[in-house]
């Protein structure tokens, strides 16, 4: 009788595990973002999940690694984990889905789910960013989303499963490296701006003057504000600002590091003025930000 009995705690433990832990895995998320645009998204970030976002309505032009790109009404695009990106712009009626897929899944056992294989070879392999410029297929993957976003557990998992392999068996229309390692990497033909681009990335949270900026580039420096502008949208100083703000994001994020510390590790010399711009970019104290970050 009590073997029975622990025969039985054991197996209503494992089911307990299995269930958890599938749950975990469904941790997807749908995002609708129009105006006011999503401030953390206007910040220089990354993410360990794979990013499917599509653009259901108007345009977006953003930054993804060093390359400047814009999506618009039927694109999709898909960003491997780790790739870093922001928001530059968008349109007034701008509207996109959003949908985050946990790393999580490449714990798998694929020898006993060989059904998933497709699904987890693509995680891996999305190192880059994958566009695809087809409304159809794009109307397709939103309706999914939706899906995704209403269902919850068993149904939502299948689901996930379901875009997965979709993905993995369409071709995109065109592939960029943009993977966060490949950032600094010098290109085959650079232009002045591109220089300017890694010098930025190699020293935005050092003290430099824009002559330095421009010797470097190998042009002027009122030359070189004009040709930065027109590539990214925003100042020097600006796109300096933003990757300072994504280096304390993630600091704020992932270490338990003082605020003060934070901020002169980011570049800022005054502590006030770093809560003053986080604020501005924000739209909250950095402290905020930590505590909201933490609960997600």
């Amino acid at each position: 009788m009590i073997s029975e009995y622990l025969h039985a705690m054991k197996k209503k433990a494992v089911k307990n595990q299995i269930v958890e832990h599938l749950t975990s895995l469904c941790d997807a998320s749908v995002h609708h973002v129009g105006k006011p645009d999503d401030v953390f998204a206007q910040v220089y970030h990354y993410h360990n999940t794979l990013e499917v976002a599509v653009i259901v309505r108007g345009w977006v032009e953003g930054l993804v690694g060093g390359i400047m790109g814009k999506l618009t009404e039927g694109m999709m695009v898909v960003l491997g984990d780790d790739v870093p990106h922001c928001v530059l712009r968008a349109s007034d009626d701008s509207r996109a889905v959003l949908v985050h897929i946990p790393s999580e899944l490449l714990k798998w056992d694929e020898e006993r789910f060989p059904e998933l294989a497709h699904g987890i070879d693509y995680i891996r392999s999305s190192k880059s960013v994958m566009v695809y410029d087809d409304p159809r297929f794009a109307g397709r993957i939103s309706r999914l989303a939706g899906k995704i976003a209403s269902a919850d557990g068993f149904l939502r998992m299948s689901l996930i499963m379901r875009l997965l392999h979709i993905l993995s068996t369409t071709s995109p229309t065109s592939t960029l490296l943009a993977d966060r390692h490949y950032v600094n990497v010098r290109k085959e033909k650079e232009s002045a701006t591109d220089r300017a681009y890694r010098y930025l990335y190699d020293h935005f949270r050092e003290n430099f003057s824009l002559d330095e900026l421009a010797a470097f580039a190998g042009i002027s420096g009122a030359a070189l504000c004009r040709s930065f502008k027109k590539s990214s949208g925003c100042t020097i100083w600006q796109f300096c600002s933003r990757l300072r703000m994504e280096y304390a994001c993630n600091l704020l994020l992932t270490t338990n590091m003082d605020v003060g510390q934070i901020a002169y590790m980011s570049g800022y010399n005054s502590y006030p003025h770093f809560c003053t711009q986080f604020r501005n970019a924000i739209r909250m104290s950095p402290t905020e930000y930590r505590r909201k970050g933490s609960a997600r």
